[in-house]
């Protein structure tokens, strides 16, 4: 029995952790340490991926084994990561650049890395974004290739709840006053660190897990997805500008409706009645907090933000304006590699005009506009390295919903396709839609583990459409 639970949920415990833990630790820790921290999880996740994947039905564990081999090594995605893997060390180790006074010529100037033809980074800003390139590989693969039915399912409802539990402890400082928590509840489009967006994907994820859960009448989950719900939706209430905190509330309503009908056409309607009542408790807990413990400044502002005027005053729209022009002066100096990372704000002070100084913040590390900061920064390169990745991912979601299609057309829900898949297969759909909307308006891609939030549950939903049976695979595996 024990090592039945080990080879079934060992490892999607560990992919969870690596998953979640960054993103919940992220207010608390040092890139540094959380660099460290991402690649001892990476670690032990890819340990687990190699040695005890999930067995699926008719397996052996070393038919398990050879199995999560094979597939890995024909998928196109592990190539990828691998050269992104090179790619990211190579700007981590670049350094040297610096801002240094040239006594010759009695001027500041910014010094170039080691080697100018390759990416670069300032000091350890690369450690990080190497550290996440590691974790994603390992994570990727190990959702879409050593993750059964029950495991995929469980990750995603551990990976919510972790998730959540950051969100619990941020909103409870936050409340208590402690600093730099009630700071960044009254943030801004312009202003960081973007938690709030990590925990909004973090409530939709746990909407559609869930409900699967109580679809398969998991009573242990419960009590995790309630207090998800309560977690992820503080943090996104609590942290989030008020225009990402709508496109995410929207986003979970939409889900929730339709996994409440996917339940109701299986004639559960108590699990219908429950999975409602645990989101309505889960997302009473952060409202009334919000509007009895938060100073009402910020809770006016918060209401004031879903203004159009307000949430992007003049003041914000005149600093984008000028720090995106910036950003493609920056580009221009270092179009295929970009200046480095981290490396934006030193070159803004000899970009920017003297009459735009009044226009900007006395530090300036990166462009609202999300999408100048990752161009000036990492170049056309490093910007087709991350166009490369999303679309083989989505190469591999549309292979496998054509492959879903061409199964379900003999059984009873043919007709009706959409209902037939779990509801963590569309997830994608709509979170990217949000995600890269908001990036035109901040800079939520300079919070280095943020890609953990958006490429779980896209590699969950690929992993996750109904497929035909192996030849030896009995489809009891459902019933695990």
């Amino acid at each position: 029995m024990l090592h039945k639970l080990i080879t079934k949920y060992g490892l999607a415990t560990h992919l969870a952790l690596l998953a979640s833990l960054p993103l919940a630790l992220s207010p608390f820790l040092a890139e540094r340490n959380l660099a460290v921290s991402i690649l001892w999880l990476s670690g032990f996740a890819l340990v687990w991926l190699f040695l005890i994947p999930s067995i699926l039905s008719g397996e052996h564990l070393y038919q398990a084994r050879a199995r999560v081999r094979h597939e890995m090594l024909v998928d196109p995605l592990l190539w990828f990561f691998l050269f992104a893997i090179v790619f990211a060390g190579i700007r981590w180790l670049n350094s040297g650049i610096v801002l240094q006074y040239d006594a010759g010529l009695s001027v500041w100037r910014v010094a170039a890395p080691s080697f100018s033809a390759l990416p670069a980074s300032v000091g350890e800003a690369g450690f990080l974004p190497f550290a996440v390139a590691v974790g994603l590989s390992v994570l990727c693969m190990g959702i879409l290739h050593g993750l059964g039915l029950a495991a995929r399912l469980s990750f995603g409802l551990v990976f919510a709840f972790l998730l959540g539990m950051g969100g619990v402890v941020v909103v409870a400082l936050a409340c208590f006053g402690v600093e730099p928590f009630v700071t960044h509840m009254a943030v801004g489009f312009a202003d960081g660190p973007f938690w709030g967006t990590f925990f909004g994907i973090g409530l939709v994820t746990t909407i559609a897990c869930g409900t699967q859960a109580e679809a398969r009448k998991w009573s242990l989950a419960r009590l995790p997805f309630c207090l998800s719900v309560a977690g992820n939706g503080g943090g996104l209430l609590f942290f989030a500008p008020s225009f990402v905190v709508a496109a995410y509330i929207a986003i979970a309503l939409a889900v929730l409706v339709f996994s409440l009908v996917i339940l109701s056409r299986s004639g559960s309607m108590g699990s219908v009645a429950r999975s409602l009542m645990l989101v309505i408790f889960g997302m009473a807990l952060p409202i009334c907090l919000l509007a009895s413990v938060v100073p009402e400044s910020i809770v006016k502002g918060k209401l004031q933000g879903l203004d159009v005027v307000s949430a992007f005053p003049e003041a914000y729209r005149q600093m984008r304006a000028t720090l995106s022009h910036v950003g493609a002066a920056m580009w221009r100096k270092a179009p295929w590699c970009g200046v480095g990372m981290g490396a934006f704000g030193l070159h803004v002070p000899f970009l920017a005009d003297k009459a735009d100084w009044s226009l900007l913040p006395p530090k300036v590390a990166f462009a609202p506009n999300g999408y100048w900061t990752l161009l000036a920064e990492r170049g056309i390169l490093g910007c087709l390295l991350l166009i490369s990745g999303t679309l083989l991912l989505a190469f591999t979601w549309v292979r496998r919903l054509v492959g879903a299609a061409q199964y379900l057309r003999t059984q009873d829900d043919a007709d009706k396709f959409i209902f037939a898949c779990p509801p963590i297969v569309w997830l994608p759909l709509l979170i990217l839609a949000v995600f890269l909307a908001e990036v035109l308006y901040d800079a939520a891609f300079s919070c280095g583990v943020i890609l953990f939030a958006v490429l779980a549950p896209c590699a969950l939903s690929a992993a996750s459409f109904p497929r035909k049976p192996r030849s030896r695979e009995i489809v009891s595996d459902q019933e695990n």
